[in-house]
């Protein structure tokens, strides 16, 4: 509700697009949701409580923290290498998005429901300090942008970042009550909807993508796609599943095995032949068929 009157201001009060009335503004937002009494305690006391009372939840934290590090470190090598980043290096942020979402559902899903919230909100910034050419973060921002986008970015939003985060947060926000008590002990067998799009994005489409460019040589009709990126995408996924139920956060009725499997190979055959931002319609996809049984 906050970032949707921000950008409503900032489209209609073209002053505040100024670096001194933008971050003004940007602060009170955050001091307007974090101080709100709208809980008790107040939402950033609530925050802090929450993590520190879990040792787990502090670990995961400390580093989801590195990981932004280290983000921020190969984006700004990249940039420094002046030249676009290919295919196969754009997906190291599926390789991210792994390293955040497994642990996260797995162990303290409460606590990545609200990052991922939280991220959207960061996205959403800087996203409109880009548009908007705030300095001094507008510069390198739309360094990164021109590094790493590809031909969905082609207007004047980057969608490819948003399309990532909501693809693989999507299970997790239209579940009902997709954390529960304890996702892992408690009900597992809810783990694999919710690992949707980890599993067709993080898994399957990086697969096909490194696959499909390096060694792909049939070419599906009317498509850019490999048939050797498909079969990468559907055993990667595959394996990937059995080894989540190998190790016990799922476990899957033979029902339950015949939708997986079946939400494989449609999602696999929809990557290939979509022109489309995948990572939004594969992770709804396979989520929605493995709910059927």
């Amino acid at each position: 509700m906050y970032l949707l009157v921000v950008c409503w201001l900032l489209s209609v009060v073209k002053v505040i697009r100024g670096p001194v009335y933008f971050y003004a503004l940007m602060v009170f937002l955050v001091i307007g949701v974090t101080c709100t009494p709208i809980t008790n305690p107040v939402p950033v006391v609530f925050l802090i409580n929450f993590i520190l009372q879990d040792q787990v939840r502090v670990i995961i934290l400390a580093f989801y923290l590195t990981l932004v590090i280290l983000t921020i470190l190969a984006v700004w090598w990249q940039i420094g290498n002046e030249e676009k980043a290919s295919t196969r290096v754009r997906k190291i942020f599926h390789i991210l998005i792994v390293l955040v979402f497994v642990p996260g559902i797995i162990y303290q899903c409460s606590f990545l429901y609200i990052g991922t919230g939280v991220a959207f909100a960061i996205f959403t910034v800087f996203e409109l300090i880009r548009v908007c050419n705030v300095p001094p973060l507008a510069i390198p921002l739309r360094r990164a942008f021109a590094s790493f986008s590809d031909e969905k970015d082609a207007g004047l939003l980057a969608l490819t970042p948003f399309c990532l985060l909501i693809g693989c947060s999507m299970p997790l926000w239209i579940s009902p009550c997709p954390c529960g008590e304890n996702v892992y002990t408690n009900d597992n067998h809810r783990i694999l909807p919710l690992l949707a799009g980890v599993l067709t994005i993080g898994f399957g489409d990086t697969a096909a993508s490194v696959v499909g460019s390096k060694f792909g040589r049939i070419k599906w009709r009317c498509s850019k796609k490999s048939l050797e990126g498909t079969l990468a995408f559907m055993l990667t996924t595959l394996l990937a599943t059995l080894c989540f139920n190998y190790l016990g956060y799922t476990n899957l009725a033979p029902m339950k095995w015949f939708s997986t499997v079946m939400a494989i190979f449609t999602t696999s055959l929809v990557e290939a032949h979509t022109d489309q931002i995948d990572n939004l319609t594969l992770p709804i996809i396979f989520y929605i068929i493995v709910n059927i049984c």
